[in-house]
């Protein structure tokens, strides 16, 4: 028996999603979750290379003997937006289809968590770029449902905590502010389990939010290329690639020029490496520029049509090759 799509539940209160840079602690508050969860990375190689997630069960203490959760969540892990294994087009487009699927997948979005490292001595020119592509990927109106999570408190020395704070105050005032304008706010991930989960019902509990770029690309039918957050990173990349050609230019007229032969390789291996970025940057572009709407709902479509396919989720996960573990909170 097939399935249409008015015919499935989507048997959840909602999918909370973790976005950041490389390392800022998605995949380790994923595993203070539930432990084992996903891979963690260490420098700037993202372990995770596709979203994954936990599905949060919450029990009554007086639950009938069918042992049905009284609501569940699922929190999902999203690639680190400046892994250095693959283009940022490319996790881009990863990250627009998964927003995108779960949108047309019926599942509510409760909100994100957008994760920063406090031991962050200085905001980088990554963290910045990330960070308004990440505003205009969600649109202002949904920007109540995000929580700016500082992380790696727990690793901050005793003698380093005053400093800890001033440089979490300088996120509120300048790098944050047009965000906390819009209704975002502030909250402490401590590395604790209890800490974690906090974090979660904080958001389970708001109402249901489409982002910008759910719409654009399901509703609009855009290309990923064409999407408000699209075009601004679409910019930025094209700015990369033109001083990157710039630099070439300006390596090979002094390799013509030079008459040391090691300054000679040395410049050789620079002209290689910029044109491997060229090269980079050109595949992410194209990455980019597809109409990525029409695929998922065939995909959706294909998925109902399977065997036993009851429930939002279950469609959600088939598409995207989501692996989810589940973990039980009793409420008392």
């Amino acid at each position: 028996m097939s399935y249409s799509e008015s015919d499935y539940a989507t048997e959840s209160d909602g999918i909370i999603l973790l976005m950041g840079v490389t390392g800022a602690g998605k995949s380790y508050f994923l595993n203070q979750l539930k432990a084992g969860s996903v891979g963690e990375g260490h420098g700037l190689r993202s372990e995770t290379k596709r979203c994954k997630g936990v599905k949060i069960e919450l029990h009554e203490e007086d639950d009938d003997a069918d042992g049905k959760p009284t609501s569940s969540i699922y929190v999902v892990d999203t690639p680190g937006f400046d892994d250095t294994d693959r283009g940022e087009g490319e996790i881009f487009e990863e990250i627009s289809r998964y927003l995108a699927t779960q949108y047309k997948s019926g599942i509510p979005l409760k909100g994100i968590l957008f994760f920063h490292r406090i031991t962050d001595n200085r905001i980088t020119g990554s963290s910045r770029k990330y960070m308004s592509i990440f505003r205009s990927l969600c649109g202002d109106h949904a920007l109540k449902n995000v929580i700016l999570v500082t992380t790696m408190w727990n690793k901050v020395p005793p003698a380093d905590q005053t400093r800890a704070f001033e440089r979490e105050q300088e996120l509120i005032d300048d790098f944050w502010a047009p965000m906390l304008r819009h209704r975002s706010f502030v909250a402490h991930f401590n590395g604790t389990s209890r800490s974690a989960s906090s974090l979660v019902w904080q958001l389970a509990r708001k109402e249901d939010v489409i982002l910008d770029i759910q719409r654009q690309i399901i509703d609009d039918d855009l290309e990923v290329y064409n999407t408000a957050a699209g075009q601004q990173l679409a910019s930025i990349l094209q700015a990369d690639r033109s001083r990157c050609a710039k630099r070439i230019a300006q390596l090979k007229k002094e390799w013509e020029h030079c008459r040391d032969e090691e300054r000679k390789e040395e410049l050789r291996q620079d002209i290689e490496e910029t044109q491997e970025t060229i090269d980079k940057i050109t595949r992410s572009l194209r990455k980019m520029a597809v109409k990525i709407g029409d695929r998922i709902k065939e995909k959706i479509k294909d998925a109902l049509s399977g065997p036993n396919i009851r429930t939002a989720i279950e469609v959600l996960t088939i598409v995207l090759n989501i692996t989810l573990t589940i973990i039980k909170f009793v409420a008392s």
